[in-house]
């Protein structure tokens, strides 16, 4: 969301330390590659390297950071959605409501059949245009969830209009083709439809890039609503900072493929401690502030290729010998902040 940043009140967890203790998907050193070969030429391609962290009951999760960082491939990890040549070569993603499995990507297709739209949905990047242009609103939730909802196909579109309320959209919505709807309309319906089913936990990828700022904020409040209402868990992934201030609880900045900070939302924006995050938050516009804002210098690394030690350490201001050898740790710097900065953490990977 362009403009100035306003943060929201994070979510109260309804069972404090219990459910903090308890994530709904715990991310475990997972690694994701692109790995090709061409004319006897093999060319692997580092989108995801060595990321651990835990989503919460009742959390919205943010995820940050600039394009070719490693966002979008992290969640097609996280939800399954593993096609070639992108490889899970180590690691683990593991949810509550699927034990015994690494992740929805080494589990068989029955499981995959129960978990999905049931207890796992996933508002994909650019979900605008995947509803099917051919066929109706009501066809396409029929499709998505009648399998997991059962009752008559009467009582189906009963439940499916009084969903669509929560979302204010018209029940004449389900007659219509896609291309009858505006594209903040067409966005409701596939947040409906990846919420129809009161599912525990919803990959939403940025969801609200092609909507203009006020159509933004309406969608925002929509999907902040409906997840305090259910109680679900949400993993929001998006370039935008602004958006994140606006409603995630916590937030995890990646870089390079990993993750480089974490903390919550309030505390990110007000004292973020690893030299990229700085950078990221001094872009943003303030309120009465009319000084010119400095751009960080250099490119996002090759994966290909990636710098050895730190990636960020061509680009950082406060980089120094060890940054080029050494990959630092994600330390807990203070209470809930972890920070991946040899400077911020002098001496942790000694």
């Amino acid at each position: 969301m362009s403009g100035p940043v306003a943060l929201h009140t994070p979510t109260t967890p309804v069972a404090g330390a219990a459910l903090a203790s308890d994530p709904v998907l715990r991310v475990n050193d997972i690694q994701a590659h692109f790995r090709t070969q061409h004319f006897g030429v093999s060319r692997e391609v580092r989108a995801v390297d060595g990321v651990t962290f835990d989503v919460r009951r009742n959390e919205i999760y943010g995820l940050a950071g600039e394009s070719s960082s490693g966002k979008t491939t992290l969640i097609k990890t996280i939800a399954g959605a593993i096609k070639p040549p992108l490889q899970v070569v180590g690691g683990s993603v593991q949810f509550s409501f699927m034990p015994g499995y690494p992740g929805l990507h080494a589990a068989p297709a029955a499981e995959v059949e129960r978990v999905r739209w049931r207890h796992l949905s996933y508002v994909m990047q650019g979900s605008m245009n995947v509803l099917n242009p051919m066929r109706r609103v009501i066809s396409t939730f029929q499709d998505f969830a009648w399998r997991h909802l059962g009752g008559s196909r009467k009582q189906f579109e009963e439940r499916v209009v009084a969903h669509l309320a929560r979302v204010r959209l018209d029940p004449a919505v389900l007659r219509a083709y896609p291309h009858e709807l505006s594209g903040g309309m067409r966005q409701r319906v596939t947040i409906a439809l990846a919420t129809i089913c009161k599912p525990d936990f919803i990959i939403a990828d940025e969801p609200t890039t092609a909507l203009d700022v006020i159509v933004q904020k309406d969608v925002l409040g929509m999907i902040r609503s409906i997840q305090q209402e259910m109680g679900s868990s949400v993993l929001f992934v998006t370039h935008d900072m602004g958006v994140h201030a606006h409603l995630t609880d916590r937030l995890g900045i990646m870089y390079g493929g990993r993750l480089v900070e974490e903390a919550p939302t309030p505390e990110i924006f007000s004292r973020p401690l690893h030299p990229y995050t700085v950078y990221l938050i001094g872009s943003l516009p303030r309120i009465g502030d009319d000084t010119p804002r400095k751009s960080l210098e250099g490119s996002p690394p090759n994966l290909a290729d990636p710098p050895t030690g730190c990636r960020f350490h061509p680009r950082c201001p406060l980089a120094m010998e060890v940054c080029a050898r050494q990959v630092p740790p994600m330390v807990e710097s203070l209470p809930g902040h972890r920070v991946a900065c040899h400077a911020v953490n002098p001496g942790a990977a000694a």
